[in-house]
């Protein structure tokens, strides 16, 4: 994206990048995995903050002294410091990126179709709000490869979680489209249409280049780790 500065790294690992299992340290070959993808990429793993991943809403504001550290129930990492690098991890859920231009502040949200309903994006660009100043006019976002409508199918048990005009009826199946209802939201706090982007990718159709749970319905976890920081 041409309004993202050089200085910023940011990007999703994908299946070419060898490893299944890139969650959290505390999960088996997780914290070899990970040294090996970010050494590849060039970035010291004693750099990386994780985000513990509850699909819940908490967000927590990290510096210097939280590098090398998971943070347990969160699913929102935010920084204005240079060398750390936020991560999360996802299968079809949707990482995040958001960028203020001005205050030069990065965060990172995981959203899976609960933390969308919760509003995890409300969270996020709040704190940013009330810890750093920023306004929302500056907030660039860009949601990544996840579960598109196309494959997003919902039952009724959780119907109810959604907004009647959020649900897409066709031949008696019901779906979702996660980034219109992200969109909506974002725009509701402010930040400007011209400012959202996301990716066209969904991970249950890249059979290629991405794990996806919902097509894939693995034993043991398969997924790939989102990461941003600035330079």
């Amino acid at each position: 994206m041409k309004s993202w500065p050089k200085n910023i790294q940011w990007s999703l690992s994908q299946k070419s990048d060898g490893a299944m299992n890139l969650r959290v340290p505390a999960e088996e070959n997780c914290l070899k995995n990970r040294k090996a993808y970010f050494s590849k990429i060039g970035i010291d793993i004693n750099s990386v903050v994780s985000a513990g991943l509850v699909h819940g809403t908490n967000i927590r504001v990290v510096n210097e002294n939280d590098k090398g550290k998971l943070i347990p129930e969160t699913d929102g990492l935010i920084t204005n410091r240079r060398s750390v690098f936020l991560t999360v991890t996802v299968g079809d859920c949707a990482p995040i990126y958001f960028f203020d231009g001005k205050k030069r502040i990065i965060g990172l949200a995981h959203a899976g179709w609960r933390g969308v309903v919760k509003n995890i994006s409300k969270s996020l660009v709040s704190k940013m709000i009330t810890d750093f100043k920023t306004n929302p006019k500056d907030i660039y976002v860009y949601i990544g490869p996840h579960l598109k409508k196309c494959h997003f199918e919902i039952k009724e048990d959780i119907v109810s979680q959604f907004r009647k005009d959020d649900i897409l009826k066709e031949n008696g199946i019901m779906r979702v489209d996660l980034f219109l209802i992200i969109k909506r939201q974002l725009l509701s706090l402010g930040v400007m249409s011209k400012n959202i982007n996301s990716s066209d990718d969904c991970t249950f159709c890249g059979v290629e280049k991405y794990f996806s749970y919902r097509r894939d319905k693995p034993d043991k976890a398969q997924s790939m780790v989102a990461y941003i920081g600035m330079l």
